[in-house]
């Protein structure tokens, strides 16, 4: 069963148990039912409130922990319905379908939460990378921005506010929050990588291969890829491939040369790297072959005008 059904499910099924509560309670003696109803008007002892949902919100944790999805969302749907000012439960449920791959059901998670506290960074943050993976770039930087303004010390918001800006092609900005993080921490090798790859795409090669070549503790796969790149753009190709072996597939590599030598107008190295990335991936036949017919035809076009 879908769990969005599966909670809808949950839901009707608790509006259910009160109705039979009801019911039952109505079947009772009269003073059955002046109990109850002086019951019903007594307020609620908020200490055991908050106690319950903490305890149903653990257990959520718990479940979840040991791979019982369905239990997990049980008990986060529980402790939602019994406070609608609480984002605890949802953002717990954003958590998990984020965790399951269920973009579209963690998205209304987090933006409820996020109607019920708007003030909470965290989930401006959690958000904002759900929007980096999905493509959508402008509101991806808008969840970000949020996350900084309401936490200005979140690392990884600071971070996704500059990867947001790489995508939208506003590498300035990147590279001004990549150093911003750099000068308080000085030897991150992601943010030293991220600076290195917003040089790069800038132009200022000299500096980007200064920033990357001084990375020598514990790269990170995108480290190797944008050493690789470099290499590539001076057309040391086997520098380069050397380099994306460290963390690509065979495929990947050989695609990643031939784009580039396409982009160098190195039209015979790039038909070459274009066949190996096509006989070694049927999953990169089609856009390997369409490298080929444009590196082809263009080296077709030089032969012409000869």
């Amino acid at each position: 069963m879908a769990l969005k059904r599966w909670l809808l499910i949950i839901m009707v099924a608790s509006a259910g148990c009160t109705t039979t509560s009801t019911t039952s309670t109505t079947s009772s003696t009269s003073t059955t039912q002046a109990d109850s109803v002086r019951e019903a008007v007594q307020p609620i002892d908020s200490a055991h409130h908050a106690e319950r949902i903490s305890l149903l919100l653990a257990q959520g944790d718990i479940a979840a922990r040991d791979g019982k999805i369905d239990q997990a969302f049980y008990h986060y749907m529980s402790a939602e319905q019994l406070d609608k000012t609480d984002d605890r439960a949802l953002v717990r449920a954003g958590n998990l379908h984020r965790t399951l791959g269920n973009r579209e059901v963690a998205e209304k998670a987090w933006r409820l939460a996020l109607a019920r506290k708007p003030n909470n960074g965290a989930v401006h943050e959690s958000l904002g990378f759900l929007l980096l993976d999905a493509g959508r770039y402008a509101e991806a930087l808008t969840s970000f921005e949020s996350a900084v303004q309401l936490s200005p010390d979140s690392r990884r918001a600071s971070i996704g506010m500059g990867l947001a800006s790489e995508k939208r092609n506003d590498f300035l900005r990147a590279l001004t929050i990549y150093e911003d993080g750099l000068s308080r921490e000085p030897g991150s090798v992601e943010l030293r990588t991220y600076r290195a790859r917003a040089l790069m795409n800038l132009g200022r090669f000299i500096e980007a291969k200064a920033a990357i070549s001084g990375i020598v503790d514990e790269p990170m796969p995108v480290t190797w890829i944008v050493r690789g790149d470099l290499f590539a753009i001076d057309g040391e190709y086997a520098g380069a491939l050397g380099s994306y072996l460290e963390t690509l597939s065979e495929p990947w590599a050989y695609q990643r040369l031939g784009e580039h030598a396409l982009r160098r107008k190195d039209y015979e190295i790039a038909m070459r790297y274009f066949a190996q990335a096509a006989e070694h991936s049927p999953n990169f036949f089609e856009d390997a072959n369409r490298g080929l017919a444009v590196a082809r035809e263009h080296l077709r076009a030089q032969d012409q005008s000869r």
